[in-house]
């Protein structure tokens, strides 16, 4: 039953009364006494929480006789709450982003000049930061290999995806001749890609945008780190300018 109660509790459902939806759902129909003793909650506490499911429609009353039995509504309900209460979390987000994202680009508050990430998550959590961006090109020097398995190519297509929908350009160059490989950015009208193919190539990676270089290592050592600052920044694009003239196509 930890599926039901998981799901009840997205839907704000406390605990006690996830106890009485389950009991209701395995055991049938019953009284709020006969509720009180088979979940171990105070009558008084029954009816508190009955009254809670049935504001969501996922219980129904029933008279016999003198008698008030309790019954599981139509099961249905459950699944339409958890799919309204993800259309409007859905819809939050996307508010939040807008916001943050206008913020992001309105005001320059202070921030850390370096952050660090750790692990894989870290490390997509990294590549989240170049999302929040508009009017950039992305200058990328990326060891390809490298980073699909420390990042997941699962990932690596989802940001592509996201890229495309926020229109964020493309120039790349990549550490190998593997130009079969694209399982991140598809060469197209947004995306140029060169080849600097070397034996000692770096296994570590980095992508130039705004005013921040953001570094990612292999999954050896995997971490990651975002440095803030105009000038590094403008000495990066002189090395990446560098490469992308002597990288071939």
């Amino acid at each position: 039953m930890s599926t039901i109660e998981e799901t009840l509790g997205d839907i704000g459902i406390p605990d006690p009364a996830q106890k009485i939806y389950v009991t209701l759902l395995k055991d049938g129909e019953a009284t709020a006494r006969t509720l009180s003793l088979r979940t171990g909650i105070t009558r008084t506490s029954v009816y508190d929480q009955i009254k809670i499911l049935r504001g969501k429609a996922l219980v129904v009353e029933k008279l016999v006789g003198n008698a008030t039995f309790f019954a599981i509504g139509d099961t249905r309900q459950l699944s339409l709450l958890l799919t309204d209460r993800i259309d409007r979390l859905s819809s939050q987000q996307d508010s939040l982003d807008e916001t943050l994202h206008s913020l992001m680009n309105t005001s320059r508050f202070s921030q850390p000049k370096i952050r660090f990430f750790e692990g894989e998550d870290g490390m997509r959590q990294l590549m989240k930061d170049i999302l929040w961006y508009d009017d950039i090109t992305l200058r990328i020097y990326w060891s390809y290999e490298k980073m699909l398995h420390v990042l997941g190519e699962d990932f690596l297509l989802w940001f592509n995806e996201r890229r495309k929908v926020r229109d964020i350009p493309v120039k790349t160059i990549w550490g190998s001749t593997e130009k079969n490989k694209t399982s991140i950015f598809d060469d197209g009208e947004d995306v140029e890609r060169r080849y600097f193919s070397r034996k000692d190539a770096p296994t570590m990676s980095y992508i130039l945008y705004d005013k921040k270089v953001a570094f990612i290592s292999s999954q050896k050592e995997s971490f990651g780190f975002i440095v803030e600052s105009a000038e590094f920044a403008d000495l990066m694009s002189m090395q990446f300018d560098t490469l992308w003239g002597v990288a071939k196509k």
